[in-house]
């Protein structure tokens, strides 16, 4: 046992402990790619064989040939479920039942519940682009802010967040993570954005060693709990970050 539970619920609120298999990494990376070359394909036909040359990796360097917010909303970075399926099946989710018990994988996003649409979704951090990232943050802020306030998981669940870089540059790029955070309070408000979805934003300063990159090689996770502050790196490499991401939710007596 790698004992991720005592890790992500105690003191320090995250682990580093677990790596995806490298046939589980290739494909994932087949998985994410196909996808991206899907969406061009449909949005962006001329570009497609470009794209394709390149590689997901080496997106920015045909990205400002295309609108990227309107190209990239998370409804189209969202995998489709015949994939899911695929990813429930590679043995790093057998590991984690075993740390965690059983759990299910959140069927919310974009603020609404599809029920029995498990969300595994990936991001792209393109090299110096600071809108690529979000600012820090606790998942639980979110959660809460849902549904009027009223929160969108049941009463009685917490929820672990699994992040998974996919292409990446150790030291680079990736995750910031304020260890020991979820033991302390942050002030924040909740803002509306155009659309009416509640974005709830830090509003404490906080510096780099507050919350510092974690580095870690393409396929070693960062799993920690929904009351972990932490946040995207700005890309300093020369690559674009490719992340994928899984919300477990479980009983919250897994945390005792």
């Amino acid at each position: 046992m790698l004992k991720l539970k005592e890790q992500v619920f105690g003191d320090k609120g995250y682990s580093v402990d677990c790596q995806l298999s490298i046939e589980e990494l290739s494909t994932f990376r087949q998985i994410i790619t196909q996808q991206w070359l899907s969406t061009f394909r449909k949005h962006h036909p001329h570009l497609f064989d470009e794209a394709q040359s390149l590689g997901i990796e080496n997106y920015h360097l045909i990205a400002n040939k295309i609108d990227h917010q309107a190209l990239w909303p998370k409804r189209n970075r969202v995998l489709p479920q015949d994939w899911v399926h695929q990813i429930k099946q590679m043995s790093f989710l057998s590991l984690l039942r075993e740390e965690f018990g059983d759990f299910a994988i959140s069927d919310i996003y974009d603020t609404k519940q599809h029920y029995g649409e498990e969300e595994i979704y990936w991001r792209l951090v393109r090299p110096g682009i600071p809108s690529d990232v979000g600012s820090l943050h606790k998942d639980g802020w979110f959660h809460g802010s849902f549904n009027g306030g009223y929160g969108m998981f049941p009463d009685g669940t917490t929820t672990v967040k699994i992040w998974i870089p996919i292409y990446c540059e150790p030291g680079k790029n990736g995750l910031r993570v304020a260890q020991g955070s979820h033991l302390k309070e942050f002030k924040y408000r909740v803002d509306i954005t155009s659309d009416g979805t509640p974005r709830p934003q830090l509003e404490e300063d906080l510096t780099i060693n507050d919350a510092p990159l974690i580095s870690v090689e393409p396929g070693n996770m960062i799993i920690f709990n929904e009351n972990v502050l932490h946040g995207g790196s700005i890309n300093l490499g020369n690559q674009t970050r490719v992340s994928a991401e899984i919300t477990m939710v479980l009983p919250k007596t897994t945390m005792m």
